[in-house]
């Protein structure tokens, strides 16, 4: 049964609930429903909670004091079940200041078990369960009051299968004996870096490998200028200045105000204001020695031939294990691994041995 908690009152006959599950160290279905098109942080407006055969929507835009589910999702003793958790995993830790934990994601557990990275919630349902879910409010905006029937059922739906989907994923992967690399992974998801984004490393979200070294520090100066401006206005980061406008700037260093109104890299409006911002951060940036990025040659012919039978040997190892080749690395961290034979990635953890240390044993084998 599914029921919408919209009123203070009614979170608080909830809590009793959320008590005993505490008490008993249980286990509870967790989604959520957000919007992020216009703001530069998730808008969070619906957590659903999964508990036994109910479905609890609770209205977030509607209720003041959300303690009772921080005190939930704070709990060590009650595990949390998600399906692809880490937007979940943001919006909640971005709005209520508390990151869920310890947590089972389905979508990362099945990959582990050699279903597809990407695969989504109502696949698994419908594979373990039999049930196909619709997909009517998948696009809907979940700000605008009141909330429908349908938009309930639907949110509610989203955490109804979660427990039977977990029972039958953690079966196998204990099974195939992979749940110890399963819970290795799992931890990467409790790092708060991946939740908060500091300024000052703004910069990695971008590839400047190809500008020359004042062109790079010119251009982290600008991508830490633009998420704060970003954050500030709660707008997203695009909204400010697109990353190609970025490069622009870094580029071609503008020396006043009219050429940077020029280039088109800002609105009409928002020139006349962000324009005077922008030129005060060129001419301000301080260039230090080293390259920020590095600057990494083409590769010829035969290396690239050679990074394709390494994609080739990854598919075979990913194949071998049963597990998404995907979860296992990419093009990029075969080339990563080819150029400097190290990889924090692939030759630490459990991907070192699975993955890590075969592929160089194929690089060698092939004398690279």
């Amino acid at each position: 049964m599914n029921f919408l908690i919209e009123e203070q009152s009614q979170l608080k006959d909830l809590e009793p609930l959320l008590t005993q599950i505490q008490a008993e160290s249980g286990v509870v279905s967790v989604d959520t429903e957000f919007l992020r098109e216009k703001t530069y942080s998730a808008k969070l407006c619906l957590i659903q909670l999964g508990i036994g055969e109910h479905q609890y929507c609770i209205d977030v835009l509607a209720i003041d004091d959300l303690g009772a589910i921080k005190a939930l999702f704070s709990d060590t003793k009650v595990l949390k079940l998600f399906h692809a958790a880490r937007q979940d995993m943001e919006v909640i830790y971005q709005t209520l200041g508390v990151l869920p934990r310890p947590i089972f994601d389905t979508q990362l557990a099945a990959a582990f078990c050699g279903a597809d990275m990407q695969i989504g919630y109502g696949a698994l349902v419908e594979e373990v369960t039999g049930v196909e879910l619709p997909k009517t409010q998948s696009r809907t905006d979940w700000t605008r009051r009141p909330l429908s029937a349908e938009q309930i059922k639907y949110a509610g739906e989203d955490v109804e299968h979660l427990e039977a989907i977990y029972l039958d994923v953690k079966a196998r992967l204990d099974d195939a004996d992979k749940h110890h690399w399963y819970l290795e992974e799992i931890e990467t998801y409790y790092d708060l870096d991946k939740y908060v984004i500091d300024p000052e490393v703004a910069y990695q979200r971008l590839s400047g490998g190809g500008l020359n070294i004042k062109q790079q520090y010119i251009l982290k100066a600008l991508a830490s200028w633009r998420e704060v401006s970003a954050q500030a206005r709660d707008i997203p980061r695009t909204w400010v200045m697109r990353d190609e406008k970025l490069f622009d700037l870094a580029t071609q260093q503008p020396s006043n105000e009219e050429q940077i109104k020029s280039m088109g890299v800002f609105g009409r409006k928002s020139g006349s204001y962000l324009a005077p911002q922008a030129l005060e951060v060129i001419q301000s940036v301080v260039v230090g020695e080293e390259r920020i990025w590095r600057k990494a040659e083409p590769l010829t012919k035969p290396e690239k031939s050679l990074c394709s039978g390494m994609m080739r040997h990854l598919a075979k190892r990913a194949k071998h294990l049963e597990i998404a080749q995907a979860l296992l690395g990419t093009r990029k961290d075969m080339e990563h691994l080819f150029r400097y034979r190290q990889s924090k990635k692939l030759m630490n953890g459990w991907r070192k041995s699975a993955v890590g240390e075969p592929l160089l044993a194929y690089l060698k084998e092939h004398k690279a």
